[in-house]
């Protein structure tokens, strides 16, 4: 949102005494400056031109931050709007309206599910290459054996670790 000269300086009024009031950012920081320069003055360390100096450099600095100032707030407000707004995207990703886990339909549950089931795959994946492994060896072992039967447990038809269950722990789970 741009800045105006409202943000800055509104409701401006030159009193009797000539003194100058209003509402804005930069009329209260000059509220300010005027009453250290006004004191400056008074105890003499301030005096002649060197007054319009330092009252005008005053000004410039004043408007300067009056200016950095009003962008800063409106920054701040960008950031609290854009904070709500990750809140509530965060919130539909999940599928919650408080701070809990992910439930299982939501965009980030169904990622968890979708990573566990490729986990599930790789390991499929691998135990069917490792099938095909032993099935080519028990498949070399009778056509140049004539016998299934060897000394590599994994290739015996019976026993702990053989061809079968081999076969039984390489099917898809789940």
């Amino acid at each position: 949102m741009p800045i105006s000269i409202v943000n800055l300086t509104q409701n401006v009024v030159t009193s009797a005494d000539n003194i100058v009031t209003g509402t804005g950012i930069f009329d209260d920081m000059m509220t300010t400056v005027n009453a250290h320069l006004a004191a400056q003055f008074n105890l003499g360390r301030i005096t002649g031109t060197d007054y319009a100096t330092v009252y005008l450099t005053a000004i410039q600095a004043t408007v300067q931050q009056a200016v950095a100032f009003t962008i800063g707030a409106q920054k701040g407000n960008a950031e609290e709007s854009l904070l709500l707004q990750k809140e509530v995207t965060e919130f539909a990703q999940t599928d919650q309206s408080t701070k809990v886990a992910p439930s299982s339909t939501s965009i980030t549950g169904r990622q968890a599910a979708l990573a566990a089931e490729q986990a599930k795959g790789f390991k499929w994946n691998a135990d069917q290459k490792y099938l095909k492994t032993l099935l080519d060896a028990w498949s070399v072992n009778i056509s140049t054996a004539g016998v299934a039967a060897t000394g590599v447990i994994a290739i015996n038809a019976t026993g702990t670790g053989n061809i079968n269950t081999q076969i039984e722990n390489a099917e898809p789970t789940g």
